[in-house]
């Protein structure tokens, strides 16, 4: 295992999550690293285009790069293709904005999203990153019966029901549901938002799995 490259890894990593442009002074006292190694590891990813300097302030922001790195890692994700057609019908049928999102160790990502035809809708970009507390597609990978509601976000007022997605005992691939503005939830229509969830989940694990009954 190369060493090196698992070091500059980590310290892209820590300058891409960090809420504020980072520094060698910084970066050396939360890695434990001589900040010799930290300034060699910045200046060469400055120089693959990877990160920004700001000479006058002596700090480290991420790159544009890494935006368009992310935007073709998200359209060439594997289950992408095979899960929009399903996200399309849950969008449709729901009236909500339709996701899948994929567990990562800096948060919940968004793969793939459909919009509903009504307007309005709750926007999702695709690449967005979510704390899993902070919502319903985190917590159904928590919950015993693999299902989350929120009923409304204090902050992004809207409403959340996910699913596990995943067949029996495997592993999560991640979380698939819908979320539109909290003031059109009505408790109500959670079981049949609940059956059309599971409905569309088993079947896009059976187009993934190659089953031709899907």
């Amino acid at each position: 295992m190369d060493s090196t490259l698992l070091k500059g890894l980590d310290i892209l990593e820590r300058a891409i999550f960090a809420d504020a442009p980072v520094t060698v002074t910084e970066l050396a006292r939360n890695t434990g690293l001589p900040k010799s190694n930290i300034h060699r590891t910045l200046t060469t990813l400055t120089a693959s285009g990877y990160l920004q300097h700001d000479p006058v302030a002596r700090h480290y922001v991420p790159s544009l790069k890494l935006v368009s790195l992310g935007q073709r890692v998200s359209a060439h994700f594997p289950y992408r293709d095979a899960l929009m057609p399903y996200l399309d019908t849950l969008a449709r049928e729901s009236g909500e904005t339709a996701a899948f999102m994929l567990p990562t160790p800096s948060g919940m990502v968004v793969m793939a999203a459909a919009l509903p035809g009504r307007s309005p809708a709750a926007i999702l970009t695709e690449n967005s990153r979510f704390d899993p507390a902070d919502t319903a597609f985190g917590t159904a990978l928590t919950t015993r019966d693999g299902v989350a509601l929120l009923a409304e976000h204090p902050e992004r007022h809207t409403f959340e029901l996910a699913i596990r997605f995943g067949a029996g005992d495997a592993p999560a691939l991640g979380a698939i549901g819908i979320l539109g503005p909290a003031s059109r939830f009505r408790p109500e229509d959670r079981p049949r938002h609940l059956a059309l969830l599971e409905r569309e989940r088993d079947r896009a694990l059976a187009a993934i799995r190659g089953d031709t009954a899907c």
